[in-house]
């Protein structure tokens, strides 16, 4: 198993929230606070995306934005429309959104954008995947697979056919998959995180040794030899382009399949922390207790209890 299907088979970025929003001639729309992961693509048209803080962006048809989490920005038709915005935010609650449509003909503009919702066991996790900020734009000589299937998505967004939201929820997730699967040497070196990591041929290959022999004992000096490096410079470099000591990554990778197997499972505690690398239910538990803050039997049934009183509210 690769290490990109290892980590979206785990967190199922399946219940994907999503919207489309059309206009004309000149509009705003001030988009709330988000402390999760947050996507824009623009499937006709052009407008501008205007940061809180940071200089704006002109986007253009086919381009496409991933945020990591955003405090609110408008996107507008032009720059003077910010202004607009701005004083109408004062009138709206921290999290309800602000637009305003002169509807005065002019060239169609169409959006859709959501945000991935991923269980909160492993929201942290993820977001500390992906870098603070990710355009690319249609121009971009590796965004043809992504740009056709923004073209499906746009077909998508706007037909009224049965299952629409079943169809959209699956494209926009495959859309996820093929943002990450980019050829990851465009990604700068000082955004330390995975996609960094992912993109350093020696730390690739440590990741990958991880994520193929989870329960193996690693260590920073095994590590470094399978790479062909000193452990120096490989504990230096592991760090400067994760973000995180190999050790730290390594535990939180087992931490989030503990967490995964508990819910998601009925196997034993004690064949569950085997599986991940530790030998003893009193290692496994102190490690999961320092990392979660409960203990992993309380943290299962905690969660069985919340599933069943969702269903009960279903």
């Amino acid at each position: 198993m690769d290490i990109l299907t290892d980590i979206i088979r785990l967190m199922r970025p399946q219940a994907i929230s999503w919207r489309a929003v059309e206009a004309h001639g000149r509009w705003g729309l001030s988009v709330p606070f988000r402390d999760i992961p947050v996507f824009c693509l623009v499937v006709a048209g052009q407008c501008w995306f205007v940061p809180r803080h940071g200089q704006p962006r002109l986007l253009h048809q086919g381009d496409y934005l991933l945020m990591r989490a955003t405090a609110r920005y408008c996107l507008v038709s032009d720059l003077d429309a910010a202004q607009r915005l701005h004083a109408m935010e004062e009138h709206v609650a921290r999290d309800e959104y602000a637009r305003w449509d002169e509807g005065l003909g002019g060239d169609t503009v169409r959006l859709v954008g959501g945000y991935f919702e991923i269980g909160p066991e492993h929201t942290a996790l993820f977001s500390g995947m992906l870098p603070d900020f990710l355009h690319i734009r249609s121009s971009d000589e590796e965004a043809g697979r992504l740009s056709r299937l923004i073209a499906l998505i746009g077909e998508e967004s706007s037909c009224d056919l049965p299952g629409r939201d079943l169809v959209m929820s699956r494209l926009v997730e495959i859309m996820l998959v093929e943002v990450w699967r980019r050829p990851l040497n465009k990604i700068e070196a000082r955004e330390a995180g995975w996609f960094s990591g992912m993109a350093d041929p020696h730390i690739h290959l440590a990741l990958q040794k991880m994520h193929a022999d989870v329960a193996r004992h690693w260590t920073v000096d095994l590590l470094a030899k399978e790479v062909s490096m000193s452990r120096a410079a490989f504990a230096r470099r592991f760090s400067d382009r994760v973000g995180v000591a190999p050790a730290t990554y390594l535990s939180n990778w087992r931490i989030a399949l503990a967490k995964d197997a508990l819910i998601n499972s009925e196997r034993t505690i004690t064949d569950i922390a085997l599986s991940i690398g530790y030998y003893s239910d009193s290692a496994f538990s102190t490690a999961f207790s320092r990392e979660v803050g409960v203990a992993p039997a309380a943290f299962r049934r905690a969660r069985k209890e919340q599933q069943a009183a969702r269903q009960l509210t279903a």
